[in-house]
Formats: structure tokens, C-alpha cells, sequence
């Protein structure tokens, strides 16, 4: 047997029978690891299928491989329990349990030798992202006529779809199973007289990605999903994503998918006005009231660069808003909201406390410094000069996304779509777009001069001001996190978590970013870093 990602790095998968999606309702015996497992003749086989859709913007979707025989016994005891019948309405809703055993359900299967498989077709969009499930005409493990492959009563382009997988399985040695659309065999089998109940677990040899999988395992298969972005000296040393961008329709998240980035998007803000103090149109040590004249008196001794090292003492734009709020605030509103604060927390500059605040607030004195929008100096003084072709400030009724991941939160037992609150329009603080392959573009811009001389990169990454009250022990650059070494940032905002951590010293950068509220990400990129020589930090912080 081998791991069909040992040839396929990529692969998409969705091991049904690993979770509890599928018709037994539960995790089922011998699925130790969402892995796909064939024997070496059939994974080379599929591993040329999945090449030749490639060439027609198509990609696979795997379901299940081999079957331990003790996973077959699982089902056999669920088929004779009569009085569990949850999944009837979804998986076989024209039958009955006894119905099911010979033709869907047997004692014996012939996945466990290892050489079947249950799969499915993408079809992706003319960059090869976006890949959304073709339209078979019932789901995967749909016990009925409906799903028999040649059945008449699907649509003729759900029937098209099916022959589509079927043609392609077919040029490798693969044959139908006639009952279901997605069960495939290669023929000759490799061990036609074996059954094996080993249970499939990740590899015990690894391959070089799988210390990263077996950390990753929580965004794989049919749940709100992550990018992920191994950089070593500046080359992609893993490259990979998990899991969906859009649950409703199954797109599959990739490299391209675009997260919106949250407080990461706080390095972009703190760059433009770099950017703008290299050009000479600003100084860091001017008052804020001088562009923001709207601001009360108390703020005349608050300066940029408190507002950049979250020293400005200004309140929180979040605790000033009525609830529930009419909309979405904007960047304006929140300057509008702290021109009728009553107090700071503190004096400018005596103290530390995270404030999207003083990031709103410098969104726009970037607009009054430059002439231009916040979105439009991004666009043209960062992202376009970098090559960063997808990234933006999103605008309500502006540009659309690419490839756009939409954010979830965990509800019950599943997921709930949580985009947007009422503080995502505001863009400073956290409302940029990006993908992964992009952010490796703004990445090597940090290490040279393409973008911001060293003097002012030097500033960005300098630890101005202790952190404080926050679990870990950091200096503030500005719109970066300095721990020793470690120059990092994460962002969290309803629906999404990501994170970007560099150890320039080691050459080595780790960008993590998914669209669901849980688990916070920085832990698991302390850990992938660790695979290429980061120091963990004590306590993982």
C-alpha cells in the first residue's frame, strides 16, 4: 500500500468515512487518519488520472480507498440495527435497511484489497482555482437507482458529468461499479484473493509533508478550510491548502484562495505610511490632529507613531458602538466615534494596548497624505509593484474578490457562515484580502529595498514599546510583533484566523491562514516552523 499523497501531493480529499458525514452517521472503525491508501498499481494509476484532468482544468476528489475489513464489519453491525435509521432521509430515503445488504452493503469488500476507490470530478476555473464538484446528480454514498451511473433519472448534463469520470478512470484501468457512479476498481487487481484489516493511519515512514498533515488534520476534508505556506531562503518549501473555501457549494481551497486577513493587514497599513514618511509627504513624530483635525483637543499630543505602536491611549472604537448597529462602520464612522470619546485610557506613549483604533485613524491620514483612497494607494504603491495581483482592501460594491474564502464559525455539530459583523468594512485595521502565493510576494519584499529603504524597514521591525496584557512576552514594531527572533503577527476577526510568522535569521517564513473561528493558528505555525529548525518558544508562545 502506499499513501496516494506520497505521489500526489495535493490531492484533494474528503475521507468520508473519518468523520461522521457519510451513511453510517459516526466515525467508522479502522480510520485512524483521513488518508487515501491503494495498493502501489492503482495509486500510480489514479496518480495519471488526476494529471490528464489537470490538462482540462479538472482535478479528483477522493472519498475512500482501501477499507480495513473490520470497517466492513462496522457497517454490517450498523445495517442490523434496525432502530438506527438517522441517516435514512439523506442517504437512502427509498429504502429500507435490508434492502441495502448485496448490492451497497456486503460482508466482504473489494476496497479492502486495495485497489477501489470512491471519487469524484472538480472542475476548476481557467487558472486551475476555484475548483467547485461537478453536478453528478446525487451526493456521494446515495443508496438508490438515482445514482446507478447510467440511470434516467438524473439530467443528461448530470449523466454527462458522470461519463466525464467515467472516460478518464476508464483510459487508466479503471472500471465502474454500475450501482454507483463514484466506485471505481483497476483492473487486473494487484491482489485479487487478498483482504486486509490493517487500519489506515498517516504514514510510518513519513513523506516529507506528512508531520505537517498529521497538524493540519482538523481543516481537512468537507469543513471551512486553510492556506498554508512554508518559505525556506525565499523558495516554497510546502505550498499547500485544506479543506473548502465555500462550504455551500464545495469550492476547494488552494493557493489562490483569499482570506481576509484581519489584523495581518496591519503590516500593510504601517507600510503605506512608511512609505508616504520615505517620500517626505509625512513625519512619524507629527500629531495625528494634524491630518485628523476632527479629533478632540486630549488627542493634540497624540503622534503617528503611537498611533503605529498601539501607545496612542485612544479607546476602542469596538466599545464606543450602540448595539445593535445599523450596518457596517466604516473607517470614517470610527474617526467620527472617537471625536465624541470622552477620555484616553492613558497619556500618549506611557503605556501599551492593542488598539484597531489608532489603525483606523492611519487608513486614513494615508488618504489625506497621499490624495488617493486607502484602497487605491495600496493598490498602487504596494500590491501592484510587487506583483501582488489578487490582494486588496475590499470595498462594499468595489472590486470582488478572487477566489474569495467566506468565514465560519463552529456551531453544534457543524459550521455556521460568519463573514461579516459589523466592524469588517472598517479597512486599517484588518480589511485586506490575500492569498498565500501573494503574501510570498510581499514576503521578499521585507528582505530588500524594492519597496521600503532598510532605514524604514529597520523601523517596521524595531520593538518600540513592550506588549503587555496579551499571554506572551513581545515588543511592537509597527504592524509587527517582535519575539527575539521571531517577527510575527496573527489576525483574528469573525470567521477567520490566520497568521504570519519570519525568522529572517533562518531565512524561514510560515503563513497560515483559514476561515473559521477555531483553532487559533499561531501554535500550529510554531510547530511547522520547528520542522525546519525554528526554536519552539517555551510554552508555544
Amino acid at each position: 500500500m502506499v499513501d496516494i499523497r506520497s505521489l500526489v501531493a495535493d490531492m484533494s480529499q474528503e475521507i468520508r468515512y473519518f468523520g461522521s458525514d457519510n451513511f453510517v452517521g459516526a466515525p467508522v472503525t479502522g480510520y485512524e487518519a483521513p488518508r487515501c491508501w491503494l495498493k502501489q498499481e492503482a495509486a500510480a494509476a489514479l496518480a495519471r488520472v488526476e494529471l490528464a484532468v489537470r490538462a482540462h482544468g479538472q482535478r479528483l476528489r477522493v472519498f475512500d480507498c482501501y477499507r480495513p475489513a473490520r470497517a466492513v464489519a462496522h457497517f454490517m453491525r450498523w445495517a442490523a440495527d434496525a432502530e438506527e435509521i438517522g441517516t435514512k432521509a439523506t442517504h437512502y430515503p427509498g429504502l429500507d435497511k435490508p434492502q441495502l445488504l448485496g448490492g451497497y452493503i456486503a460482508p466482504v469488500s473489494g476496497h479492502s484489497r486495495g485497489a477501489t476507490l470512491d471519487l469524484t470530478l472538480l472542475q476548476c476555473d481557467a487558472t486551475g482555482a476555484g475548483c467547485v464538484p461537478l453536478d453528478m446528480g446525487t451526493a456521494f454514498d446515495f443508496f438508490g437507482t438515482a445514482a446507478h451511473t447510467d440511470s434516467p433519472e438524473v439530467s443528461a448534463a448530470q449523466r454527462t458529468n458522470r461519463d466525464l469520470l467515467r472516460q478518464a478512470m476508464r483510459k487508466e484501468g479503471f472500471v465502474n461499479y454500475p450501482m454507483e457512479w463514484w466506485h471505481y476498481t483497476y483492473q487486473p487487481e494487484p491482489a485479487p484473493g487478498a483482504l486486509y484489516d490493517v487500519p489506515i493511519t498517516f504514514p510510518e515512514t513519513p513523506m516529507p509533508d506528512v508531520a505537517i498533515d498529521r497538524l493540519m488534520q482538523r481543516y481537512q476534508g468537507h469543513a471551512p478550510g486553510a492556506s498554508l505556506l512554508v518559505l525556506k531562503a525565499g523558495k516554497p518549501a510546502m505550498r499547500r491548502a485544506y479543506g473548502r473555501a465555500v462550504l455551500e457549494t464545495g469550492v476547494e481551497a488552494g493557493p489562490a484562495t483569499n482570506y481576509r486577513l484581519a489584523s495581518v493587514s496591519k503590516q500593510f497599513t504601517a507600510a503605506a505610511v512608511l512609505l508616504l514618511a520615505q517620500d517626505g509627504r509625512l513625519r512619524l513624530e507629527t500629531s495625528v490632529r494634524h491630518w485628523l483635525p476632527e479629533l478632540p483637543e486630549m488627542a493634540s499630543t497624540i503622534t503617528l507613531q503611537h498611533l503605529l505602536t498601539h501607545t496612542s491611549g485612544l479607546a476602542d472604537y469596538e466599545d464606543l458602538m450602540t448595539e445593535p448597529w445599523p450596518g457596517q462602520i466604516l473607517d470614517a464612522g470610527v474617526l467620527a466615534l472617537l471625536a465624541k470619546a470622552p477620555d484616553l485610557y492613558f497619556p500618549p506613549g506611557t503605556a501599551y494596548r492593542y488598539s484597531n483604533s489608532g489603525y483606523a485613524l492611519l487608513a486614513l491620514v494615508v488618504e489625506r497624505a497621499s490624495g488617493l483612497s486607502y484602497p487605491d494607494f495600496l493598490r498602487t504603491r504596494i500590491f501592484q509593484p510587487l506583483g501582488m495581483q489578487a490582494t486588496l482592501a475590499h470595498v462594499q460594491g468595489g472590486i470582488d474578490v478572487p477566489h474569495r474564502a467566506y468565514g465560519y464559525s463552529a456551531s453544534g455539530s457543524g459550521w455556521e457562515r460568519t463573514d461579516q459583523s459589523s466592524t469588517s468594512a472598517v479597512l486599517g485595521d484588518g480589511g485586506i484580502y490575500s492569498n498565500i502565493d501573494d503574501l510570498a510576494r510581499w514576503d521578499a519584499a521585507l528582505d530588500d529595498d524594492r519597496l521600503l529603504e532598510a532605514k524604514w524597514r529597520t523601523l517596521a521591525f524595531t520593538p518600540h514599546v513592550e506588549v503587555t496584557g496579551e499571554g506572551y512576552e513581545a515588543g511592537y514594531g509597527f504592524g509587527w510583533r517582535i519575539s527575539g527572533e521571531r517577527h510575527w503577527h496573527s489576525g483574528e476577526t469573525i470567521g477567520f484566523r490566520n497568521v504570519f510568522v519570519r525568522w529572517p535569521s533562518l531565512g524561514l517564513t510560515v503563513v497560515l491562514l483559514t476561515n473559521r473561528n477555531d483553532p487559533p493558528p499561531y501554535d500550529i505555525a510554531l510547530q511547522i516552523g520547528a520542522l525546519f529548525g525554528a526554536p519552539m518558544p517555551v510554552g508555544g508562545k
